[in-house]
Order: structure tokens, then sequence, then C-alpha cells
């Protein structure tokens, strides 16, 4: 039976531990996600009320709306109030394509970070966005904001 070389085994360990938390960093680097950015929840807004969020490792795809999913690609659907608010009068051309899309009620797609609610009535309003695919099927990564309207 021949030994093992303590120095050679802490070597072999560590290139090892290196390669599965490398690839691990990879698989979390690559995962998409949302956040808002503008307005902080808790905030107290007039009417228009714009919203904002970040994107991470997630691209906006115009050009293949419809179409099948792409890894880390598709555009936003933002749900004022579970859809409550969720048509052209509230969220304007968004919501104008909610209605094209048959979506109205439901949420308003986007294809920017951003979009923005009117004639909000006062009181609040919590706003979801999801991730979704090419083909309007969700990714999984959301976030929510909540306002006040005065």
């Amino acid at each position: 039976m021949t030994a093992i070389n303590p120095l050679r085994l802490l070597c072999l360990s560590a290139a090892t531990g290196a390669l599965v938390l490398g690839a691990a960093a990879v698989a979390v680097a690559a995962s998409p996600g949302v956040a808002f950015v503008s307005p902080a929840t808790g905030t107290t807004v007039s009417t228009p009320v714009n919203f904002t969020v970040k994107l991470t490792n997630f691209t906006i795809d115009k050009k293949d709306v419809g179409k099948k999913p792409i890894a880390g690609k598709g555009h936003l659907h933002f749900a004022m109030d579970k859809g409550k608010f969720d048509f052209p009068k509230y969220s304007g051309a968004n919501g104008a394509l909610a209605v094209t899309l048959g979506t109205q009620g439901k949420y308003s797609p986007a294809l920017a970070p951003t979009i923005t609610y009117k004639g909000l009535p006062k009181g609040k309003h919590t706003l979801v966005v999801y991730l979704a695919n090419n083909n309007h099927t969700n990714v999984g990564p959301k976030a929510s904001v909540s306002v006040t309207v005065k």
C-alpha cells in the first residue's frame, strides 16, 4: 500500500473545492432577478406614479415577444392590485397592449423596465412585477412594492 502525500491531498481538495464553488457561483450569477428601484415601498405618492425596476441577468427582448422562450430574455408583466388597474385608463400604452393580448384586468405587459399608472384612487396599492418569457409564461422571479396614493 502506498502512502498518500498530505500536501498533494490538500492541493487536490482545494482544487476540487474551487471547482465546486466556481460552478456554484456561475449558477447563482446566472439566475435572473428583478427589484423595484423607485418609488420605495411605503412611500406616499401622487398620481401619476412612475415605477422603475432593475433587472439582473435578464434582458428585455423586444424582437422575440410571442416566440419561444430564450433563457435570460423576455419581457415584464406588471400587475397593479392583482390586475384591478391594468387597463388603458390606468396603465396607458401598457394597458392598451394588455387589451390587444387579452390580459387586461390581469397584468400590463412591458418592454421597458418602467411603467406609469395614472388615476389611481387614494389609498394603498401594491404593484407586482414578474419576469416573463417571450411566450408570456412566468420565469419565476418577481418583486413587489406598496405605495399610498394621496
